[in-house]
């Protein structure tokens, strides 16, 4: 059975993939656009109420693999032959008094919630579905500093990386090890200000990273910036996340250092590279010290028509340690898939993907996992 329906879902990516593939080498143009910072989804309001705008969307996914139950540490589709529902999600947002801005996420509910909950914060879930609030928070813009300046306070997404939590801004379903086991989201404040067109700093004061208000809130501090190159082809992100970067025995909490650099490249209108290094450390790691864990990931991305995206990632991930992922070793992980928008509110997503580890078992006493997904988002 198994073997029959990762045999079904292989054929479901290679035939779409055949359907495109006279166009998966496009032709370099200056007009390049920036594929994977756009949604491969465009976000619709679906309604509204006393002037916020209600939207959202359900991703239903299944994933036929060779490790029994659980994939984990690969996720977010972790379940091994299995229907999840992954996000169950709403997004309320709204704008007042010329530059003052609420938002709010909620997975509501979703499995999704296993990875992405802070302590503190209805952490006393313990379903294959649950539900989490992941972004809320009041932004403001303020003229006259800089090219601008906004203010945001709340919980919101970790100012770093490439991939989303938000299932449909992503094109491949699955995400890298580097996004799974380094902070989702931080509760505080954060501040961008302009240099000018092509240049923003970004730093904050938060609580503790995946962690709301609780006692062992302690303070992190974000810094960084956004450059964007005078080609209008590159950029250039980095990201430091510092707080004292020893872990809590008695909480049982992380509290990393992380150091991020993302580089992006349009290579042509529709194709685009981005490359990511991340390092972490983090003392006091029970039986270890100072455990450390490093990164490299890399995207490729194709805009192949209106109506379809295709994207391949390739990641080396080294959780010397196992702090990160409970199974010591170097992984490596590639993916392949589609999002292919059926219409404004179905988006498809097949994807194969292969992981490796060097040291440990963690694939149900395997080193190796093989699986095929097909995801299936409807936005409402």
């Amino acid at each position: 059975m198994r073997g029959l329906l990762t045999g079904a879902l292989l054929l479901v990516v290679l035939s779409a993939s055949w359907l495109r593939a006279g166009e998966l080498l496009p032709g370099i143009d200056d007009n390049a656009v920036d594929a994977a910072a756009a949604p491969v989804l465009e976000e619709k309001t679906g309604y509204s109420l006393l002037g916020l705008d209600l939207s959202g969307w359900t991703e239903l996914s299944f994933t036929a693999g060779t490790a029994n139950g659980d994939h984990r540490p690969m996720g977010f589709n972790h379940r091994s032959n299995e229907f999840l529902l992954q996000q169950n999600w709403l997004r309320v947002d709204g704008e007042f008094d010329g530059g003052t801005r609420v938002h709010s996420d909620w997975i509501l509910p979703g499995s999704d919630y296993q990875f992405t909950r802070a302590t503190g914060l209805f952490d006393d879930q313990d379903g294959w579905t649950g539900i989490d609030p992941v972004q809320f928070f009041v932004s403001r813009e303020i003229e006259g500093v800089g090219e601008g300046l906004e203010l945001t306070f709340g919980r919101f997404f970790a100012p770093f990386g490439v991939e989303s939590i938000a299932g449909p801004e992503n094109t491949l379903v699955s995400h890298s090890y580097s996004f799974i086991y380094n902070p989702f989201t931080q509760t505080g404040g954060l501040a961008r200000v302009a240099v000018n067109e092509n240049f923003v700093f970004r730093g904050g004061i938060v609580i503790g990273s995946d962690v709301f208000v609780h006692e062992s809130n302690q303070p992190t501090f974000l810094a960084g910036f956004h450059w964007d190159l005078e080609d209008d082809r590159t950029s250039v992100d980095f990201l430091a996340i510092s707080g004292n970067g020893r872990y809590d025995t008695r909480h049982e909490i992380h509290s990393p250092r992380v150091f991020d650099l993302v580089i992006t490249r349009k290579v042509s209108e529709t194709v685009e590279v981005t490359l990511e290094g991340l390092g972490g450390y983090e003392k006091n790691f029970p039986g270890v010290g100072t455990a450390h864990w490093f990164s490299g990931v890399g995207y490729v991305s194709w805009d192949l028509q209106d109506d379809i995206d295709a994207a391949i990632r390739l990641e080396l991930f080294n959780d010397e340690h196992g702090n990160r992922t409970g199974s010591r070793g170097l992984y490596t992980a590639l993916a392949g898939g589609l999002a292919w928008r059926w219409n404004d509110h179905l988006l498809v997503r097949p994807e194969l993907r292969v992981d490796h580890n060097t040291k440990s078992r963690p694939f149900a006493g395997d080193r190796m996992l093989f699986t095929a997904t097909l995801d299936l988002v409807i936005h409402w």
